[in-house]
């Protein structure tokens, strides 16, 4: 896909603006094994809108330094995360199974310790410690739970209707995000657009349309009904008409469709 996309953009859509004071906090998160899922993928590799569960989680943090480990429920959760304690001043500790956390939560959860001058603090899915404090401690928290963020941050994906509910309010997000920035979408019902896809001012998506992948589309396009878009660049002021486009590049002005089919091309 690199030779077809131009590294003039970034999908930036859930890359959190996370201040630089929070540079200082490792984050572990503890990817879930909950076999309330049959699927022959782990729970927490399972695709919300074009990213793993997990993914969702780390997007959060913004750049601060993420590492992961397997967790079940038997898990002994210290003993899994202190082998990856370093010299950052707090440790986060946040599952793969609440893909709705975001990153205002993220900076409230760090200023609130930091003002409170905490040494741990048991979030409703999660902990964060000063790190020196987590080191030599032998037991985790009392059953006491600080309440920060929202429902949502903490809407734990417990199994395979939570998750359809989880894709749901992901999707009207990223929906909201696109409209929010001069993307005009006639139909949110059927309009499914994944997380990475960039999509310029001006541009008008119909009803029915399937954008996945690292997909770019410029300004002023014209995307109407029923057309699925995988891993392309559509350049300013196209149309594209009931059409199957897959790993391709369309120039500037040009009339995809109907009913075409366009696969590794670039015209």
């Amino acid at each position: 896909m690199e030779t077809l996309l131009e590294k003039t953009f970034e999908p930036k859509l859930y890359k959190q603006d996370i201040s630089q004071q929070n540079s200082d906090v490792l984050v572990i998160i503890l990817l879930y094994k909950n076999f309330d899922f049959t699927s022959s993928l782990t729970p927490y590799d399972l695709d919300i809108c074009g990213k793993k569960m997990w993914e969702w989680v780390a997007l959060s943090v913004g750049d601060c330094e993420v590492k992961t480990t397997v967790a079940t429920k038997e898990s002994d959760i210290l003993s899994l995360i202190k082998p990856y304690l370093n010299n950052k001043r707090y440790t986060m500790v946040l599952y793969s199974d609440t893909p709705l956390f975001c990153g205002t939560t993220f900076t409230e959860v760090v200023n609130y310790i930091k003002l409170r001058g905490a040494k741990a603090i048991k979030l409703p899915r999660g902990y964060i410690f000063e790190t020196e404090y987590l080191k030599s401690i032998t037991s985790l928290l009392s059953d006491s739970v600080t309440k920060l963020g929202n429902d949502y941050d903490f809407f734990e994906v417990k199994n395979p209707e939570k998750l359809y509910e989880v894709r749901q309010i992901m999707k009207q997000r990223i929906l909201d995000f696109h409209i929010a920035n001069g993307v005009n979408i006639l139909d949110k019902a059927t309009t499914q657009i994944d997380a990475d896809v960039v999509i310029s001012y001006g541009t008008t998506i119909s009803q029915n349309n399937v954008i996945t992948g690292l997909t770019y589309i410029g300004k002023n396009c014209k995307i109407e009904p029923n057309n699925i878009i995988h891993d392309s660049v559509i350049s300013d002021n196209c149309i594209v008409k009931c059409s199957y486009i897959d790993e391709s590049r369309i120039s500037e002005n040009m009339i995809v469709g109907p009913f075409e089919s366009i696969v590794g091309k670039s015209n």
